[in-house]
């Protein structure tokens, strides 16, 4: 569900008091004109000629709250999309908060100004997501006013969304350690079918050095059996020699006996 703030920008004009002297007197005439043309210009929509006009009349008197607040409020005006990055609205926001921020400080001198400038901070920080800051500048803008309907409901939209980015914050931390969690079972898996692939190699390589050392036993008893066949065979070339020799002796001495008769 998408949540819209209700803005409100409301101008102030300086009022004129009685002042004990002339020149104070045309100061703040010179002052309040500038308001009410840079006020004038504001509704017309051309902001940023009616931030001059504030400028100028902060020129006139710096301390002036109406002046200040107003500027702020043209600068924001000047940004279309509060999203917008760029240096120029980059520096027309940072400028705007700096202005808002000094009069949000004067809840006992200027408890409306204030009160107005922190519920427009409180936008501010609403349209940049930061609505933690949103949250506390609606807070702060009830205290000063209470009746402020428009700061009360942006203050429940605010707190909405802040429990909704707080959600999402929760569910992608789980998600990011569920992601830990699988990579972590996944490189687990990967050691151990490595270790597994591991201990089947060194097995194959255990069965093959037994294979290789059942092959050098029986290569060992197939020389050793050559070798005793060899031996027999030596023998029994020797013994026929020794028996062809005992033939020859005994048939010589037959025949010399057969003369002697």
């Amino acid at each position: 569900m998408r949540f819209t703030v209700k803005h409100i920008f409301t101008l102030f004009l300086l009022f004129i008091g009685i002042f004990p002297n002339y020149a104070n007197a045309q100061s703040v005439r010179e002052e309040r004109k500038l308001i009410s043309d840079g006020n004038k210009l504001f509704t017309e929509r051309k902001y940023a000629e009616a931030a001059k006009k504030y400028e100028e009349a902060l020129g006139v008197n710096s301390l002036s709250a109406v002046s200040r607040y107003n500027l702020g409020l043209a600068q924001i005006k000047q940004v279309t999309n509060p999203q917008d990055t760029t240096p120029k609205s980059k520096s027309l926001l940072d400028n705007a908060r700096k202005n808002l921020s000094s009069v949000a400080s004067m809840a006992k001198e200027k408890p409306g100004l204030a009160s107005k400038a922190n519920y427009n901070l409180g936008n501010l920080e609403y349209n940049s997501k930061e609505y933690k800051n949103a949250v506390d500048y609606y807070k702060q803008a009830l205290r000063i006013n209470p009746e402020d309907e428009s700061a009360r409901k942006n203050l429940r939209i605010a707190q909405k969304q802040l429990q909704n980015q707080d959600q999402n914050k929760d569910q992608n931390q789980q998600n990011k350690d569920q992601d830990q969690n699988k990579d972590q079972n996944k490189d687990q898996n990967k050691d151990q079918q490595k270790d597994q692939n591991k201990d089947q190699n060194q097995n194959k390589n255990q069965n093959k050095d037994k294979k290789d050392q059942q092959k050098d036993n029986n290569i060992s008893q197939q020389t050793a059996n050559q070798i005793l066949q060899a031996m027999d065979n030596k023998e029994n070339q020797t013994r026929a020699r020794v028996n062809r020799a005992n033939k020859g002796e005994k048939s010589a001495a037959a025949g010399g006996s057969r003369k002697r008769w």
